[in-house]
């Protein structure tokens, strides 16, 4: 289950900052509006990305303290809807 929560935070983190760097040169580079993830894939998009992400970080974090995997699964899921609800949050 550490390969999922491993793959899950790698591939999060990649669509994190690739979503970060698009929303900067979209506000910045005229005509690259289009290219704007907060317009193409909105709020919905925004939480799937942070939800990845923070299934994968609190899933390898419970998974390396020794918690039993079944709690540490819960963990992950828990650490999915807190960090989506976060990304919620901003704009």
């Amino acid at each position: 289950m550490r390969a999922v929560f491993g793959f899950a935070l790698g591939f999060g983190t990649i669509m994190l900052l690739a979503w970060i760097i698009a929303v900067g040169v979209a506000g910045s580079v005229e005509g690259w509006s289009k290219i704007d993830p907060d317009e193409r894939f909105g709020l919905t998009g925004r939480r799937i990305v942070a939800g990845v992400f923070g299934f994968g970080m609190a899933g390898l974090s419970a998974a390396y303290t020794g918690w039993p995997m079944a709690v540490a699964t819960l963990a992950a899921a828990a650490g999915a809807v807190v960090a989506g609800a976060v990304a919620g949050l901003a704009k």
